[in-house]
């Protein structure tokens, strides 16, 4: 027969046992009420974009000839659809490698020294990203997946934070960001315009973005463009030729590719860096294949929203066009 005193005990326990699954559940309808709500206001799931986020995507570049690894800045980050190539391409795989605000060299040697990697190398560049001074532009990331398996707890939380951050638009509000701007008085600020995935490409909605201002932030820094020394950048820009040769020789291929820009972007880039004087003169001696907007009718007629991207809602179309380009070119088969 049970004690009196052990059922004086049982029953403070079932009602701790109560409050706490009462808070708990309070706790839940507070945060899917709160997920809802940033939902209502435009937010979406947007990843942290991160060095150990680029390792994880690194791996997946390595086995099957039947891929793609993305190369390049926020150019192709932004404008390239993996929805439209896995239409296209149902039997490959796209690896996004872009980093923003930088120089693929240092990813495209990382390729062409690692065996495994036998498929195609889409590098995403401009006529600066040649010059020998911004190979080393990406050396971090790359440093990161070289080091990922003495780093499983870095890898580990980025594969959790991945996991959260893609399914829950509470993160991507920015709790300190959304306070200033109510405590500002400025009510609840817009939706970051840039959303990530867990693949790490990127949707940028350029109607969520103050165009005006970047667009006059673009033309403070282009300045006066001085053109730059041609035989020079064509002995760096060759010089990344044995990268090419060694990827070509294990079966795979390397294709150079120069995004839309347009409006002043484009006026200073020519100033600079004359497509007759620098990218035409490339073309005829590498052994990448090489693809210019400016040369091809499907690629040429894409908008710029701020000179410097395509709206990523034309993606699909320029993906599809470019693998239409790529398939006549013999890169792929």
């Amino acid at each position: 027969m049970p004690s009196s005193t052990s059922s004086s005990r049982v029953i403070p326990d079932i009602r701790w046992g109560a409050t706490w699954l009462v808070a708990l559940g309070i706790v839940v309808v507070a945060a899917i009420s709160l997920e809802l709500f940033v939902r209502g206001r435009g937010y979406q799931p947007s990843v942290k974009d991160d060095e150990y986020g680029w390792a994880w995507q690194r791996g997946r570049a390595d086995g099957p000839p039947h891929v793609m690894a993305v190369l390049g800045a926020s150019r192709i980050q932004l404008g390239f659809s993996a929805e439209a190539f896995h239409e296209v391409l149902p039997d490959w795989r796209a690896v996004q490698l872009a980093i923003d605000g930088t120089q693929p060299a240092g990813s495209l040697r990382d390729l062409a020294e690692d065996p495994e990697f036998r498929g195609i190398a889409l590098v995403e560049t401009t006529e600066d990203g040649f010059f020998a001074a911004n190979r080393d532009r990406q050396d971090a990331p790359i440093a990161a997946f070289h080091r990922r398996w003495r780093a499983p707890g870095a890898m580990a939380e980025r594969w959790l934070a991945t996991e959260v951050q893609s399914h829950v638009a509470l993160v991507s509000a920015g709790g300190l960001r959304t306070l200033a701007s109510l405590a500002g008085g400025h009510g609840w600020p817009k939706p970051p315009y840039v959303v990530t995935h867990a693949d790490r490409t990127q949707f940028a909605d350029f109607a969520l973005a103050d165009l005006a201002a970047q667009r006059k932030r673009q033309i403070a820094r282009i300045g006066t463009p001085v053109e730059a020394d041609a035989d020079a950048w064509l002995a760096d820009a060759m010089g990344e030729e044995p990268l090419i040769d060694a990827i070509v020789a294990r079966g795979g291929k390397v294709v150079y590719l120069r995004m839309p820009t347009c409006d002043e972007r484009w006026a200073a880039d020519e100033i600079a860096t004359p497509k007759a004087k620098f990218w035409d003169r490339l073309v005829a001696r590498t052994h990448a294949i090489a693809v210019h907007f400016r040369d091809e009718p499907t690629l040429r007629d894409f908008p710029c929203p701020d000179m410097s991207h395509i709206a990523s809602k034309d993606g699909p179309r320029f993906t599809r066009a470019l693998l239409a380009i790529l398939v006549a070119r013999g890169a792929i088969r």
